[in-house]
């Protein structure tokens, strides 16, 4: 642990290296291709790798291909090879299936209904898919490098976080555990733009050769900051945490036992137990639980929360740098805490980024959320003709402030809980904390920033997810085997999972059109127009 020595707190120690490798893993669609040439291919040969602009005379002109591509005869070994084609589907035999591929996979088509409607097979399903990804991946690396490095001028962002879980069915009939993902999801409040769909899964390790040189290395034996293997599950990860839920399980049952009639309502009940959790946890920052019905990935490696977390916080960071200002509304969690204020410490010492927890009622009923927005707008015409206060939005403002003065404190860090005084039907019930010094706002300020807390946005982009990405559906309950879940229509490698939540971010943020008829990269400012499939899937 790491001890602060102004004001004591502990705090655990994390990998730099390990940070560092998340951080890149998640940014390498942002990395602007080296510019490669046609070169030799012969590894034994001394131009191996010299592109042809480059090699001084070393090779010559050997005719064209049936392309139509120019061909080149290497002077020193006698290779031949040829200019890169001209088209990114130059290659492929069914170029014209891959709209329709692209818009099934993004309109809740399950993959053995592509198979049926685009006539193909099994094999050139999975090679489009990559080839998909390959592209999608790409265009938006090429539209929010602009953002990357700092050549678009943002206003003021307010951005809502959260997370989304998602189930991997098992792959052996002998361990039937499913695979729990998570992804982190960051949306601009005012354009809807979402920033990284961000799962907790590396497709590029393969999780026994690390489990070999983990043994090999002695990676058990040492804290997990220290490892060489920080950042990935091993399985005595896996036997710790399960034994660890265990304890987790007991602290917050005890909590909701002793709570009784002293909890103001079952939202403060709500937050208290995840203070309680976290407290009980060995790791304050590991949110994520395993239990005996979920294991680890049988292809590739999952990657530990935290530090997904923080390298989705360095990455945003860098994203929004150009803006003035920022303000960060959060679900509650712990490790989202520490990885905003790692990434944007800089920017809040300077009092130009805040920082807010945002605790939402998702459970209640249409009838109970209908209900509680005409409670809120009831009293708020009350304030309004009791105060002498005609303007609504003055009003909210002043609610707001007396809601800040009454808000409760929660743990040894007093954090001050606020109830928000105008829900929407999608948060009927919401808290927001304040995590940051509000003593750089004035109290009209604090409200306002106060007002705007919201998770609508990503919240919205994480419904439609579930509703067109069928691979994201919600698995069902097993009505004869308690615990057991299983989605017909999932994915058993979470690499697939995977490619699909990927394409559907940009999709969703490029070609999706809202009531304005504009798309979220349109507000943002990264397109002037509504891109169609077809653009991005032949964008090179």
């Amino acid at each position: 642990m790491l001890k602060c020595s102004i004001c004591h707190e502990h705090l655990p120690l994390r990998s730099n290296r390990a940070v560092r490798d998340e951080y890149d893993r998640q940014s390498r669609y942002l990395q602007a291709p080296a510019p490669v040439g046609p070169s030799c291919r012969e590894p034994t040969c001394k131009n191996f790798g010299i592109p042809v602009p480059e090699s001084e005379g070393a090779y010559i002109r050997f005719g064209q291909t049936t392309a139509g591509s120019q061909r080149y005869r290497c002077k020193a070994c006698g290779c031949t090879f040829a200019d890169e084609p001209t088209s990114v589907t130059a290659r492929q035999r069914k170029p014209h299936k891959n709209r329709d591929i692209f818009m099934l996979i993004v309109n809740q088509v399950a993959i053995t209904r592509i198979l049926e409607t685009a006539d193909i097979g099994v094999d050139t399903f999975y090679r489009k898919l990559r080839f998909i990804h390959e592209q999608c991946q790409a265009f938006a690396g090429h539209r929010e490098r602009r953002l990357w490095e700092g050549r678009i001028q943002l206003p003021v962002m307010s951005l809502s976080i959260d997370r989304q879980h998602y189930i991997v069915n098992w792959a052996k009939r002998t361990d039937r555990r499913t695979v729990q993902l998570n992804a982190i999801g960051t949306a601009d409040i005012r354009t809807g733009y979402v920033f990284g769909m961000t799962l907790n899964y590396d497709s590029s390790t393969i999780g026994t050769d690390v489990e070999a040189d983990a043994a090999a290395v002695g990676d058990n034996l040492l804290p997990g900051a220290f490892r060489k293997w920080a950042r990935v599950w091993l399985q005595e990860d896996y036997r710790e945490a399960i034994a660890e839920s265990v304890k987790r399980k007991k602290a917050r049952d005890d909590a909701r036992e002793k709570a009784g009639a002293t909890v103001r309502d079952k939202m403060d009940l709500d937050v208290g137990l995840e203070y309680i959790d976290a407290l009980s946890r060995d790791d304050i920052e590991r949110s994520d639980m395993k239990d005996a019905s979920i294991g680890l990935p049988k292809f590739g490696v999952q990657v530990h929360e935290q530090y997904v977390m923080q390298g989705h916080f360095m990455l945003l960071e860098k994203l929004v740098r150009t803006a003035p200002a920022v303000r960060l509304y959060m679900d509650q969690d712990s490790g989202f805490r520490a990885a905003a204020l790692t990434a944007f410490g800089q920017r809040i010492k300077a009092r130009v980024a805040d920082v807010f927890y945002v605790k939402v009622e998702k459970a209640a009923t249409a009838y109970e959320k209908k209900a509680a927005v005409a409670e809120a707008q009831r009293a708020l015409e009350e304030f309004m003709s009791s105060s002498g206060i005609s303007d609504r939005d003055r009003a909210l403002i002043e609610l707001m402030k007396l809601e800040i003065a009454a808000s409760s404190k929660f743990t040894r860090w007093s954090d001050r809980w606020a109830r928000h005084p105008a829900p929407i039907a999608s948060e009927p019930d919401k808290r927001i904390c304040w995590l940051t010094d509000m003593g750089g706002h004035t109290p009209d300020e604090q409200a306002r920033l106060m007002l705007k807390a919201t998770l609508h946005p990503i919240d919205k982009f994480f419904m439609q997810t579930r509703r067109r990405v069928r691979l994201a559906e919600r698995p069902l309950q097993a009505a004869r085997r308690e615990g057991i879940r299983w989605n017909g229509y999932g994915a058993y490698n979470p690499e697939v999972l995977q490619r699909c939540l990927e394409i559907y971010r940009t999709y969703y943020n490029f070609c999706l059109r809202g009531k304005d008829k504009k798309t979220p990269a349109m507000r943002l400012g990264l397109a002037k127009t509504a891109i169609d499939p077809h653009t991005i899937l032949h964008y090179r």
